[in-house]
Formats: C-alpha cells, structure tokens, sequence
C-alpha cells in the first residue's frame, strides 16, 4: 500500500511524496515543521510557510500559528477576525471578498524605490535577486508580495529598461485554478493596449514550470496613496484622473472585459515629465470576458473587495460594464470626500451597506461641499443600485464629469 499523508487544512490523503496539497494549496512540508514556522490564514484556514504575508486565495493577512499554550495566555475572547469567514472558502475553486491591504496589490509597483535586497530579507523568493531570467531580465529587487505573486524590479538587458515582473507563488503551482487565473490576467492585460492601461511586455516560465508577466515599470504611486498622504482631492484633480480612467477603462470594455475590482490600489499615478498624475489601470487578475470566456468563480462566489463592490456582485446577478462603474463612483466619492461612502467594523456590515442603504451625500462629510459640488449628482447617478439606472458606459460618464470639469473652470475664472 502506497505510503500517504493527510493535508493539515483540508485532511485529504495524499502521496506522501507530495509537496503541495492539490486541493487547496497547501504546503505540505509543513505539516512536520514546529508551528513557529508556518502562518494560517484566519478566514479559510490554510497554511503557509513563516515568511508568506497574505493568503493566496483571498489575501487576508497570515498570523503566525501559536501553541495551546500561547493562545491559553492570551484572551479568551476571539478576534472579530478570526471569526469573520465566508461561505464556501475551503473550495480550491473559491475567489472571496477579501478586505485587501495595500500592500497586496500590484499597486507597489509604483513604490517611490523603497527597494528590497536580498541583504534586507531572508524570505526564498529573495533568492532571485541578482539572478537573470530566460538570459533576458536581470532581477534586481523585491517590491512587494502579493496574494498570488511576489513582484519584482528588473532590467531587461537587451532592451536596457526598467521592468516589472510577476512571478507566481511557488506554493500554487499544484493548483490548476490559481495556475489558469494567473494565466488568465496574462492574457487579458495582454490584449489591452491603451496608455490608460499598464502594458505587457513578456510572459514565461522560470525553470519551465513558474509562470511569470513582465511589465512596464510606473514610477510614481497609488491613486490610494495620495488619498492617504493628501486626503479629499479638488475638483479637477479628481476629474482628470477619473476621465483617464474612463478611457481606460471604455477600451477594456470594448474588448468585452471587466475588471470586477476597480479601487484606488489598482490605479496608479505615474509621474511624467509634463504631469504627475497620468492614470494607469492594473491587476485585471480577476477580470473576465464578458461573452464567452470561461469563468474560474463558482455561482454564489463573490469577487471583489467590499468597500468597493457593486450590490449585483452579492446577489450573484449578471455583471456587466456598470458593474465597473459602481465601483468608479465608490472611488469618485472617496476622491472627493476623503472616505468611502460605506464602511463599518466587519466586512459584512459593509456589503449590507451596499445592498440596503443609499450613500451619504458627500457634504455630510465635507460641509464645503454643500455648494456648487456639480459633481453629486454624477457620484448619485453612479451609485444607484440598479445597473440600468447607473450611466450605461464609460464613454456616457466622462462626457458628463468633463462637462463638470469645464463648469468648475469657468466658474474658476469668473
């Protein structure tokens, strides 16, 4: 009888040989290593090695697993975290609603060069600095973990430029979902081709078996990060961003694709000679076609982050191009008023949020808004709850925030 062994997370028997859990994911190796050395996701469980940040399969923050009598020292009362979980998150075919730091996005990419060495990390995926991929791209620094992907500075020799490469989690090259979803976001940022859009150089294997995206290096940083550092943005500040993003986005949905996670971590502000906010689109990770593509959510999964989720994204409806411009007026609303319209303590609270209540009017929060905002009744219309009372396409809603850009400049000027 073939020796086995049981997977931790979801006790399934495997070949003892077996590196990787099939299944869901997990590290299998860990199993026999001392708890300091492995981290557990405490939304769905898995496990992963100590130096992992996020969860790959719905980017919650790792916590380090502790031993009874660590966790008997702590407080008896459990984390309001640790007991947040969604349904059916033990699936390996499973995309949740995950409350995503910033960190996780491929938004570091526009990190201000606050670079990473291998002398400044003893993580495994450091290993590759200083090495060159395929004889063609030299890895020179680590920028940034993500759920599915640890993102790397390069320089691609022939070309002599500064790149960006994904390279995916070693952990999921056994599951065949994870695997086409990064396959998948190579392809479809792949056929975008619009200076709103991060572009796509080059895709391969490392070793044959680890894929990888290479793209264009944006210097500058996160539409997130400037609301951060910056709070509330002016007028026409948010609307030239937001036009950019429109046009952007009016490509990829031409293209039938959605991007289905639009939020200020997935737009980045590059810093160009003439302006320092020339808009790129990123992470299409999740995105999907909209006719004849075939999908790797299961019905009554969710995909998104639920402070920027359209309300048909949690019935399991059909989501189309004003699914994208929900989340656009989320993000419109933020720029403006310095939050988003709908939070709250729990994940849960904030998608019931978006499913009963009306958002608040942006001068609730910024009094100076009560006059002259021209741009309410755009953020009120993006907002409905029914996609077909929502501007119908991005094209529609830029022409109307460029016509409340030229009202605002006039009035400027008089």
């Amino acid at each position: 009888m073939t020796a086995e062994i049981n997977c931790p997370t979801c006790q399934r028997s495997l070949p003892a040989a077996s590196k990787f859990c099939g299944f869901d994911g997990t590290d299998l190796s860990l199993a026999a290593e001392g708890q300091a050395s492995r981290k557990v996701c405490s939304v769905c469980g898995r496990f992963y090695p100590g130096y992992a940040q996020f969860c790959a399969f719905d980017r919650s923050s790792l916590q380090i697993m502790k031993t009874q009598r660590e966790l008997a020292q702590e407080s008896e009362s459990p984390s309001d975290q640790a007991l947040e979980r969604y349904s059916g998150t033990q699936s390996n075919e499973t995309v949740v609603v995950p409350v995503l730091p910033p960190a996780t996005s491929t938004a570091q990419i526009a990190a201000d060069d606050r670079l990473f060495s291998a002398a400044d990390s003893n993580m495994p995926y450091s290993e590759l600095v200083g090495k060159t991929i395929d004889k063609k791209y030299l890895i020179q620094s680590v920028l940034g973990e993500g759920g599915m992907a640890v993102v790397y500075r390069a320089h691609q020799i022939q070309m002599e430029r500064t790149v960006v490469i994904k390279v995916m989690q070693g952990w999921l090259l056994s599951n065949r979902n994870s695997v086409e979803r990064f396959e998948r976001e190579c392809k479809l940022t792949a056929k975008l081709n619009h200076p709103n859009i991060v572009s796509v150089y080059d895709v391969g294997l490392i070793n044959g078996k680890e894929p990888y995206l290479v793209m264009e290096y944006i210097k500058g940083e996160s539409l997130a990060d400037k609301i951060h550092n910056s709070g509330a943005l002016p007028y026409a500040t948010t609307a030239n961003i937001i036009i950019q993003i429109c046009r952007g986005l009016q490509e990829a949905h031409t293209s039938g694709i959605i991007h289905r996670d639009l939020k200020p971590d997935n737009v980045l502000l590059q810093h160009k000679s003439d302006r320092p906010d020339w808009v790129k689109i990123v992470d299409f990770g999740i995105s999907n076609f909209v006719h004849g593509s075939k999908k790797l959510t299961k019905t009554g999964r969710m995909v998104g982050t639920p402070e920027y989720i359209a309300p048909e994204q949690l019935k399991d409806r059909p989501i189309d191009m004003r699914t994208d411009l929900y989340g656009l007026g989320i993000m419109m609303f933020e720029m403006l008023a310095g939050r988003v319209p709908f939070d709250g303590e729990s994940a849960e609270s904030i998608l019931m949020k978006h499913l009963l209540e009306d958002p608040p009017q942006m001068a609730e929060i910024r009094p100076e808004l009560a006059e002259g905002n021209v741009f309410q009744p755009i953020v009120d219309k993006l907002l409905k709850k029914n996609p077909d009372e929502r501007y119908q396409t991005a094209t529609e809603l830029r022409l109307d925030v460029e016509h409340a850009l030229n009202a605002v400049l006039l009035k400027k000027n008089t």
